[in-house]
């Protein structure tokens, strides 16, 4: 009995070993040559510059990108919608004035002040990162038509 389970056993470990030297006799490439010069492989990934190396006047500002300012209803579609048209985890529903009447008698500028910050299950700004504060107002009003 013993001498059954011990050849069992054997087999086993022989079949793992088999399995191993197949699965990584693949990762390694034996006959591959690697052509690039020891300049190449040692060479840094960046640079640094000290003080004075370089001209820092010659050097350009980036150009501030202005960007179109979205409309309330492309907000609301691309970034509101998803939770404001069906009510997601008690989210005020898209024209339901039952819904937005107690947060509109606190005012527009609460609501945008809560919009920024993020409420209950809402993250700050809606996930509209990019989205200003004017954008995110205009957004509002339109929900709130």
């Amino acid at each position: 009995m013993y001498f059954k389970n011990s050849v069992a056993a054997i087999i086993i470990i022989i079949i793992i070993i088999i399995g191993v030297d197949a699965f990584f006799s693949r990762l390694i490439k034996i006959n591959s040559v690697d052509t690039s010069t020891l300049e190449d492989r040692i060479r840094p990934l960046g640079q640094v510059y000290l003080e004075g190396d370089i001209d820092v006047n010659v050097i350009k500002a980036p150009v501030a990108v202005t960007t179109k300012s979205r409309s309330g209803e492309e907000v609301y579609t691309s970034v509101c919608a998803s939770c404001h048209s069906i009510g997601v985890a008690g989210a005020p529903k898209f024209g339901v004035k039952v819904d937005w009447a107690p947060r509109i008698k606190r005012g527009m500028a609460d609501l945008v002040k809560v919009t920024i910050s993020g409420v209950g299950a809402m993250p700050p700004k809606g996930t509209c990162m990019t989205c200003s504060d004017d954008e995110l107002k205009a957004a509002i009003e339109h929900m709130t038509k």
